[in-house]
C-alpha cells in the first residue's frame, strides 16, 4: 500500500459532483494501492467549452473530458502534478427508434492519469414531454426548468433532475458516481483491461 498522497483534481465546485468524486475515490483507493484517507481533493470551477445544456452523448462527453483537461492545467500550474483529472458533465440526447423520439437525461464523467483517460456514463433516464419542450424548444435552462417544476430552488446542486424524474429514488450525485466507476475501472482493474 502506497503511502503517498492520491492528488485528485476535480472540475467543478457542484456538490453532487465533489461527494461522487470522493465517493468513489474512497471506494477504488485501495485498489490504485492508495489509502481512502490520504486522498487530497483539489476542485476548481473550470468552463466546459460546451452548451449551458448538452443536446448530445457526444457533447455530454465533450463537457466531461474538457473540465477534466483544463482543471489539470489549471491545478498544475498552481500546486503541481496531480494522479487524476476528473470532468462530469451532464445533459440530454435523444434516443430515437423506429416509431418514437424521446430525450433522455444522462451523466458522463471522463478521468485521466498520466495522459491515458477513459469515459464512463451513467444510465440514463427519459425527459417528460414538457421539460424537453422548455429545454429544446423553448431554449430554457435544464436547472431552471426542473426547480420551475419541483417547486423549489437550487434542485442542481441537491438532488438534480435525477432525483426530482425518479421521485427520489435516483439523485444527481448516484448517476456521477456510476459515471465515474465505469471510467475509472481501467485504473482500478488495470491487469483485466491489460490481457492480450
Amino acid at each position: 500500500m502506497n503511502d503517498g498522497e492520491l492528488r485528485v483534481a476535480i472540475g467543478s465546485l457542484r456538490p453532487p459532483k465533489l461527494e461522487a468524486v470522493r465517493e468513489v475515490m474512497s471506494q477504488v483507493a485501495p485498489l490504485l494501492g492508495h489509502r481512502p484517507g490520504r486522498i487530497n481533493y483539489i476542485a476548481r470551477e473550470v468552463e466546459s467549452g460546451v452548451s449551458e445544456v448538452p443536446l448530445s452523448i457526444h457533447e455530454i462527453r465533450r463537457g466531461a473530458r474538457n473540465r477534466a483537461e483544463a482543471v489539470r492545467k489549471l491545478v498544475e500550474s498552481e500546486f503541481g502534478p496531480v494522479d487524476f483529472a476528473i470532468g462530469l458533465e451532464g445533459g440530454l440526447f435523444i434516443l430515437s427508434t423506429a416509431r418514437i423520439e424521446r430525450v433522455h437525461l444522462q451523466s458522463w464523467a471522463f478521468a485521466e492519469r498520466g495522459g491515458l483517460g477513459h469515459y464512463g456514463s451513467s444510465m440514463s433516464m427519459p425527459v417528460p414531454p414538457a421539460v424537453t419542450r422548455a429545454v429544446i424548444e423553448k431554449k430554457e435552462d435544464l436547472s431552471a426548468v426542473i426547480d420551475r417544476y419541483a417547486g423549489r430552488s437550487g434542485v442542481r446542486n441537491q438532488d438534480g433532475a435525477f432525483g426530482v424524474l425518479s421521485r427520489g429514488f435516483l439523485n444527481r450525485q448516484q448517476a456521477f458516481e456510476l459515471a465515474l466507476y465505469a471510467a475509472l475501472a481501467p485504473f482500478y482493474n488495470e491487469k483485466l483491461y491489460n490481457l492480450p
